[in-house]
């Protein structure tokens, strides 16, 4: 395996991780486009408006909603108080039009969802009194994106002068022990792991890879 076809294979992964990052991220911004939309009917409804084609339309474009992953509790919980708000300005179920019984109808199976639901985010919920709740989750996509361009940056620099990708992995494991070195120590997993894929021998490097590992977890617990 040269080193070009190497660089290639670790451009392929993070082109690949990025395209995922970037599908999430669109994902999410449909989900919040929705939740806005159906804010903006219900205000217009509480002002007497008459916005059944309307709720209609959205119903129709975010049903699967229900049955996919795309909402967080959160959103669901939104999605439900937009809704009741909606329902104060129908008419009784026994008064109403075909089409508003169909939103009615609507509105009770959102509002099921949102009952199943609310037991998994209570469930997250930490004691308030003992551990109040972060303002918000760490950015996890955004802080492995960063490792892996750092490691990149390293597996480059390791290459320099080498013409063997098991030389590379020697020097990271050395470094790993040596130096304390955790960003060496993953990309040489990574790398041994490839090679394990590609039919290499790789007995030897695991079993320096786990003396390296135990080396920086002692050093940590001393630390």
């Amino acid at each position: 395996m040269s080193r070009q076809q190497t660089l290639k294979s670790l451009e392929g992964l993070l082109e690949s991780f990025l395209a995922r990052v970037v599908q999430r991220k669109e994902d999410r911004l449909g989900v919040m486009e929705g939740i806005n939309r159906l804010d903006d009917i219900a205000r217009q409804s509480s002002r007497g408006e008459d916005m059944t084609d309307d709720i209609g339309d959205w119903f129709a474009r975010h049903n699967r909603w229900l049955t996919d992953s795309s909402l967080k509790p959160a959103d669901v919980d939104r999605i439900t108080g937009l809704l009741a708000q909606f329902r104060q300005q129908l008419r009784a179920p026994s008064e109403s039009s075909p089409a508003e019984n169909k939103i009615h109808s609507e509105i009770d199976r959102w509002s099921e969802t949102g009952r199943k639901l609310s037991p998994k985010l209570i469930l997250k919920r930490a004691p308030e009194a003992r551990a109040p709740q972060p303002i918000s989750d760490p950015d996890t996509i955004g802080l492995f994106d960063k490792k892996l361009t750092r490691l990149t940056a390293v597996f480059k620099d390791t290459c320099q002068g080498k013409k063997h990708i098991l030389s590379v992995v020697n020097d990271l494991l050395e470094s790993a022990r040596l130096q304390g070195n955790k960003d060496a120590l993953i990309l040489s997993a990574f790398i041994i792991y490839y090679l394990k894929q590609n039919g290499y021998k790789v007995e030897p490097y695991v079993k320096k890879l786990r003396e390296a590992e135990t080396i920086l977890a002692k050093g940590a617990l001393d630390a």
